[in-house]
């Protein structure tokens, strides 16, 4: 679960926050939380690998973490901090006090509710979820789950339903005591989560000696600590008992400021609902594939994410409230989402092309420890090579879908969304049957390339029938290739950009924000100063490759920092030379912040 980012946007972007200190400590916590995150991979990596009992396991988290995903974090989160602090400032204290209790026995109610339906029908849940016998004979592969499997698959559900209510509470509780700018404690909880999700599997399965449960105990502990930390200082502030009762839930919802919140809330649930059904999808394929693939997709995703929602999230937060004043001035709009755009694909750019070539060494260095093994650190890095190009359809269709909600438009990128969810749902089959023939079409196609070379009028069309033919029998067919799994990244790639595409094409029919001078062109510019980055990269990479010996972390440290550090002054010297105007920018900023630092000590 993703806990922290948009908390510290939110507290950055907070009126009347001004002390300087606080503001540096909730970043250096949110970079500890990051910096915890990455380490409970690694030690759930290094205790079990991409294997198939972590593959349940993935899949049993995939029930609450959506229904987390999509009631709270994705979608209310965003709207019931801001309409807490417009009520304690335009209503004062007791109104504020109001409408936290209705909201808290609201929601929680809802979730609850929800959970509890979860719970109960986690069984037929299982049977959908990952033995479905429709998506296995779409895959026409056999199911490798068992009767037990099953029972786990339950066991994990259930237990892990606790953590989307009480994390949901927690979050509602966050807003609150934002509102009343307790900052630090709720940049706390997400850390303390993190501190759980790393101890407890060295806890629970090191020395308890536990299976996969150990982990689900570990998230449910998590939970239990990030809501528990917060009440002291909920106490401060709010001392009234709050009690679930039918007649407290009739009350509540007849509360103005709830259906208010669920209202600007409702685009972005619906949104969210949209990335989760893309999420359940891929779960449901991977299991007609080999033991290990959900969780080797899994780790790709988690480095794959890291930069969407550092750069992409933060530039699509900040960049909101200057749309929205900007939505009845056209040019200024322009001129505003047009810089955001070019400033979200120059620092994202690089670090794609970083992830292309040193994806091997990252996921070593990052999960490659214990039962870790070298085909898990195959099968993770070939997952992210193909999802890394996504990172960029998934940063600009951020900035893209805040446009929109500037100019109150929030329901017209549902036809993204959707043609998106068809368009990775399709691929998903087509692509994992065909990567699943990886070590097979390669030569095939060198065969035809022969036989077209040497064939002419119908034995030429004759040829290209049967190589058609042959895509038609890959992309329908299941091989025996582990590769396979890759096909999961790169439909999500393809839907990303597909997205980004009809987003464009949308905004600009509604308000002409984009021309290929001020957005393509800059863009052009970029890709090309990427591409010279990257190739350079990959020179050194493999001049350093053969001087070391890369079976030694130290090796691969220096491997990566070597080529990196190459990477990002070829970049920036390649901004220079092509005039990507970005740069200079940046440049200030690092500046600012070098003088700040310097003048600190």
């Amino acid at each position: 679960m993703i806990l922290g980012t948009y908390q510290l946007i939110l507290i950055l972007m907070a009126d009347g926050l001004k002390k300087r200190n606080s503001i540096y400590a909730m970043m250096v916590l949110l970079f500890i939380t990051k910096i915890l995150g990455f380490l409970k991979l690694r030690i759930i990596a290094q205790l079990f690998g991409a294997s198939h009992e972590l593959d349940i396991f993935w899949a049993a988290f995939t029930i609450p973490d959506a229904l987390f995903m999509i009631v709270i974090a994705g979608s209310l989160n965003a709207a019931i901090i801001p309409l807490f602090s417009s009520v304690f400032k335009s209503e004062g204290e007791k109104e504020l006090n109001k409408f936290f209790l209705n909201l808290m026995i609201a929601i929680s109610s809802l979730v609850m509710f929800i959970a509890l339906i979860l719970f109960v029908f986690a069984p037929q849940i299982s049977q959908f979820l990952i033995s479905s016998d429709l998506f296995q004979n779409m895959s026409n592969f056999n199911n490798r789950i068992t009767p037990n499997d099953m029972e786990l698959f339950v066991k994990l559900t259930r237990i892990m339903m606790i953590s989307p209510v009480l994390l949901g509470i927690s979050t509602i509780v966050t807003g609150y005591l934002q509102s009343r700018k307790q900052f630090f404690v709720t940049s706390l909880a997400p850390l303390i989560y993190n501190i759980a999700m790393v101890l407890g599997p060295i806890f629970f399965v090191s020395i308890l000696k536990m299976d996969v449960t150990g982990i689900a105990l570990s998230a449910l502990l998590g939970s239990f600590l990030h809501f528990s930390i917060q009440i002291p200082p909920l106490k401060k502030y709010f001392s009234e008992k709050i009690k679930f009762s039918i007649l407290g839930l009739v009350n509540a919802l007849k509360d103005t400021q709830i259906w208010r919140a669920l209202k600007l809330a409702l685009p972005k649930m619906f949104s969210t609902f949209g990335e989760q059904v893309n999420v359940i999808v891929n779960t449901m394929i991977s299991f007609s594939l080999k033991a290990g693939a959900l969780s080797a997709y899994k780790f790709a995703l988690s480095l794959y994410l890291f930069p969407v929602n550092i750069i992409g999230s933060a530039i699509a937060q900040s960049i909101l409230p200057e749309l929205s004043e900007s939505a009845d001035e056209p040019q200024e709009f322009k001129k505003i989402l047009n810089k955001s755009l070019q400033q979200a694909l120059f620092l994202v750019l690089p670090l794609v092309g970083i992830l292309l070539i040193l994806r091997l060494p990252i996921v070593r260095l990052v999960y490659g420890v214990g039962e870790f093994d070298w085909t898990a650190t195959l099968l993770t890095a070939w997952c992210l090579v193909l999802l890394s190009v996504a990172i960029i359809g998934q940063t600009l269709s951020q900035l893209l879908l805040r446009a929109f909600y500037a100019l109150k438009s929030t329901w017209l990128p549902f036809f993204a969304l959707g043609v998106g969810i068809l368009v990775n749902i399709t691929f998903a089959f087509l692509l994992t049957n065909f990567l699943s023939h990886y070590f097979d079409w390669r030569p095939i196609l060198q065969q035809i390339g022969s036989q077209i070379s040497s064939a002419n009028g119908n034995g030429l069309l004759e040829v290209l029938k049967s190589f058609l033919g042959d895509i038609v029998k890959w992309c329908t067919t299941r091989g025996e290739s582990d590769m396979a799994v890759g096909g999961l990244s790169l439909s999500l790639s393809i839907a990303a950009f597909v997205e980004v595409v009809i987003l464009m094409t949308m905004l600009n029919r509604k308000i002409k924000v984009f021309s290929f001078r001020e957005t393509i062109s800059p863009m052009i510019l970029k890709f090309i100063n990427v591409a010279l980055m990257s190739f350079g990269m990959y020179l050194v990479f493999r001049l350093f490759d053969f001087k070391l010996d890369t079976t030694r972390t130290v090796s691969i440290i220096i491997l990566t920092i070597a080529t990196s550090f190459y990477g990002v002054l070829s970049y920036w010297l390649g901004s220079k030379v092509l005039g990507i105007k970005e740069i200079d920018f940046y440049e200030d900023k690092v500046i600012y912040f070098w003088k700040k630092i310097f003048k600190k000590f």
